[in-house]
This record gives structure tokens, sequence and C-alpha cells, in this order.
């Protein structure tokens, strides 16, 4: 599909000539066709070669689709709505400078951009178009200070039970496979199963018992398909249908002792509901859902003074990255702002996060890249008076002094290969024996305290030390603003729950909400300054 040239004469059906006086200068569609859309005309360049030349009937123009997307997005519109306003929506055909005749295109044109823009890799493409209009006026700064936190959304998936995951799951491999099994090639098996787990449903008013042994007929037949096709149809084992089958068969069932046997525990990232594999599980402080977590990084001045109500916010978003729902904050804070590097360069001075991202990694990586985090850090997950904070550990030295006063007889440093990580283990030996507390200090057999701190644990204590003080909290008032940005996301663009399935669809639409979030934050701001200016005494 070819793009058709932008015509750049104008009728005297055009909104500009028709209806531009309705729109006064600090209305949202003027300011929207002023400022936003020279900055979409930039995108062409981007966007044409996702298109083929010359080929086949021309596409509705990507740029005014991209108007259109942010518009929808603005205003939390759906495709069929959209394409509506653009015939009959005197505001949207201003914003987007369209003639007042035109007649639109039916809305399921808006779904393929969206699938283009996900096949080829253009996911924020619009995103940074805003990004980088921002940056031009000088409201992102390349080297300011960021404050970011993440949140939960759920997937647009059932939540499924093992045995309904199962179950599903083989019905669609069986669904899949039909047309490629035929003839001599049918195995026994087929029409059995495909009467089972097709044409009939399952009974969910089974008992216990009678659900469990269902279960394990259902890894049984499972495990009989995978053998067939490994053995008799290797060709159909690269469908997309058969890996997943596979999948969830090895995340569910286990061989032991030559029996299948279900797995007492499903791995982290398991699949949940066949429909959208990258749909996970996740538990995190009493809250449970299955779906996805999105990091949001915004902009931040805590130089700038105290807004009043209805002020507009000069704080803008510069980072949605989408990750699985089990992913933790740690490598989320890596990547946003590795991103935030490749894409804009961005290199923020500080950044303001909660507990969740401060830890002794991410404090040593921040030093490192020359970036201050400020935040909480994680308490000691050991109560009472003889944790690891009653301890002064001395990391240059090498030296541990114990809240009895006493000083380390050895340090080690190990290496554990398994979990990936390294740390100092620091021993006291024979004082432990005579100590006074040696009870309430360690129940160890040996009755000797050992204690295991990180390579940077003088990072950690430097830090609790820190939100000891008084001036600590008050420090962390610019963080706050990011749960108000939250909000305004669940509210006002629907981000709490995803309409769309795969972590790329899912990571597309994001940040088009993301884009549409600054737009109406700018075009705000534009407004409101206006409104100043005029009420000014000259």
């Amino acid at each position: 599909m070819s793009v058709k040239p932008i015509d750049s004469q104008r009728s005297f059906h055009h909104t500009d000539y028709v209806c531009g006086d309705l729109f006064g200068s600090a209305n949202r569609y003027r300011l929207f066709r002023d400022k936003i859309g020279p900055k979409l005309l930039e995108l062409k360049a981007k966007l044409h070669p996702l298109y083929c030349e010359a080929n086949g009937r021309p596409a509705v123009d990507p740029v005014m689709l991209c108007g259109v997307t942010l518009l929808q997005f603005m205003e939390k519109v759906a495709d069929r709505g959209a394409a509506e306003h653009v015939v009959y929506h005197l505001g949207w055909k201003y914003a987007l400078d369209l003639e007042l005749d035109y007649e639109g295109f039916h809305p399921t044109v808006l779904v393929y951009f969206r699938d283009r823009l996900e096949e080829k890799g253009a996911e924020r493409v619009i995103f940074d178009g805003v990004i980088k209009l921002l940056m031009e006026l000088g409201l992102v700064k390349k080297k300011g200070k960021q404050r970011i936190d993440s949140t939960h959304i759920l997937g647009y998936v059932k939540e499924m039970s093992r045995l309904e995951c199962v179950v599903e799951t083989l019905r669609l491999a069986l669904e899949d496979l039909e047309p490629e099994v035929g003839g001599s090639k049918r195995p026994e098996f087929w029409e059995r199963l495909w009467a089972l787990y097709v044409q009939s449903k399952v009974d969910w008013r089974l008992g216990k018992s009678e659900r469990q042994s269902r279960y394990r007929q259902c890894g049984q037949d499972i495990k009989e398909v995978l053998q067939w096709i490994d053995t008799d149809r290797a060709d159909l084992g690269e469908r997309e249908a058969v890996k997943l089958l596979r999948r969830v068969f090895a995340e569910q069932f286990e061989m032991v002792e030559g029996k299948l046997q279900p797995r007492l525990k499903r791995p982290s990232c398991a699949v949940h509901n066949p429909h959208d594999p990258d749909a996970h599980y996740a538990d995190k402080r009493k809250k449970q859902w299955v779906g996805y977590k999105v990091h949001v990084v915004e902009s931040v001045d805590p130089e700038q003074p105290a807004k009043t109500k209805g002020d507009p916010t000069e704080s803008f978003i510069t980072e949605m990255l989408t990750t699985e729902a089990a992913q933790d904050e740690m490598a989320g804070l890596a990547e946003a702002v590795k991103r935030e590097q490749e894409h804009h360069e961005l290199e923020p001075q500080a950044m303001y996060a909660d507990a969740g991202y401060v830890t002794e990694n991410t404090l040593a990586q921040a030093e490192q890249s020359g970036m201050e985090l400020l935040g909480p850090t994680r308490p000691d997950p050991h109560k009472g008076p003889y944790n690891a904070d009653a301890f002064h550990v001395d990391i240059e030295r090498r030296q541990a002094v114990c809240p009895q006063g006493n000083l380390s007889t050895q340090c080690s440093r190990i290496r554990d290969s398994y979990m990936g990580s390294e740390y100092y283990r620091f021993e006291w030996a024979s004082q432990c024996d005579l100590c006074p507390v040696q009870k309430q200090c360690t129940h160890s057999k040996s009755g000797r305290r050992i204690l295991v701190v990180g390579l940077r644990h003088d990072l950690v204590e430097k830090r609790r030390a820190e939100m000891r003080t008084p001036e600590f909290s008050k420090s962390m008032q610019p963080r706050n603003g990011i749960e108000g940005t939250h909000s305004e996301l669940v509210r006002g663009h629907g981000l709490r729950q995803t309409k769309y399935r795969g972590l790329s669809r899912v990571s597309l639409s994001h940040y088009l909400m993301g884009a549409a979030c600054n737009v109406k934050r700018y075009l705000n701001l534009l407004a409101f300054q206006m409104r100043t200016a005029a009420l000014s005494p000259a």
C-alpha cells in the first residue's frame, strides 16, 4: 500500500476559510492545529518508509492518522467514534486541517495503522515526536530532574485456573492444526480429542477429585499430541499454537519416575491465559493481578514555585516503559534511563523514586553514571535490635562492629554462581561464645553470629542515615506528583486496564497515552499563558 502525496492547495470548503473564526486563539483545537500539526508533518520521513512505494491503492495519509490517533487518546474515544468525529466533529476537522466535506474513512483503518506501527517497530514514533517538540521549546531539559514510579495494568483476558488454561490451550492448538490434519494423515486420537476439547465444554461444577482427574488426563492428551508432532509431523512444530502448547505443558507438568505429574509451582512468567501469553501473574503488597506493569518517568523542577489549584503543570512524561508484571523495579529503572539516553539523549541529573527502586545495586549504578537517585531505601527485612542496621560496617577496611562493640574477626567475599550475586560475610568467631546477648543476636546452632551484606552496603547505610533526618522527607516532596500523573493516566486515558493483547501492542497503547497526555498538558499550558497575558495590564 502506497502513500498518496499531500495536496497543498485548499478549496473554499476548507475549514480554515469556513469556520476559522469560530475557534479562538486559546481554543485547544486551534492550538492543536497550529502547534502540534506542524510537528506531525515532520514525521513524514519516518512514516513513509512504513509503506510500499507506488503499490496498490493509496493509503489514508499517515500524518493525518497520527493526528486522529492523538485526538482519540486525548479524548478517550473508540475507533468507531474517532472515525465519526473526523466526519461530523467540526473541532476535529479544524484541528486536523481537513476540508469541510471530507468523507472520512472506515474505523478499521485505525486498527491497521496501529498494526503497521507495531509490525514495523515504530511504536514510539508519535511519542518521540511530541518529546522532540517539548525539548525544542525548553519544556523538557536534557540534564534536568525526573521522577519515576510503576503501576499495574490489568490484562484483557479472563483469569483462568490451571485446568481452564491447559484445556483452552489444547483447544486452540487443535483448531489451528485441523486444516493441516486430514485424510490418512489424521492420527487415531484426533476424533476423540476433537470431540472432548472442541465440540464440548468442561463442566466446572465437577468435584475436586474429578477436576484433578480431568487435569491429569488433559496433560496426557497434550503429551500424546506433542509426541505425534515430534515423531510424524515435525513440520508442524514451528506453528505458534504448537509452541504455546509445548510451553504450557512444560510449565504445568513434569515427568517424575517415568510418570506425568502436575508441577507443584508454576514459574513467575508462566502462561495464565493462552489468548495473551504475555499477560503474567504478579503479587505485590497484597495486590494480585494478571497483566503487565508500566513505569512512568516524568520531568520535574523542584525549584519551580508551588502551583495553585487549577494552574497547569509544567512536568511532562519522558518515558513509558511497559514490562512483564513480575519484573522488578530495579530492572525497570535501568531500562527506562537507557531508553531515554538512546532516543533523546536525556541524562537526568537526579531521579526521584520510591523504595522499590532504591537498592544497593541501583545506588551503585547511579553513582557510576553520575545520576543522583533520590528516595528511601528498603528497610532491613529482619526486625529487632540486632539486624544489619545495628552493625557498623566499614566496606573499605572489610571490618564490622557489632552492637556490643566487638570487631569482626573474619571477612569473606562470596560469589554465588547460582544466584549470580556477590556479598561479604563477616564473622565474630569465639567472641560470640561469652556475649550476654548471644541468644537474642543469633539463632544458629553454633551460637556464632554471621552478618551478610552487599558489596556496596555503605551506600545503603548512608541512605538509611539520611532517612532518619527531618530534612529527608521534605526533600522527597517533588516525588509525590507522580501519583497524580498515574491518576490522570488512569482516569483520563484508561491506563489501568488495557484493551489490547500482547506486550508490543500494550506498549504501543501506553506510548500513545503518554503522547496524548503530554499534548494535553502542553495545550493547557499555552491556553493558560494566553489567558494570563490577556488579563495582565499592558
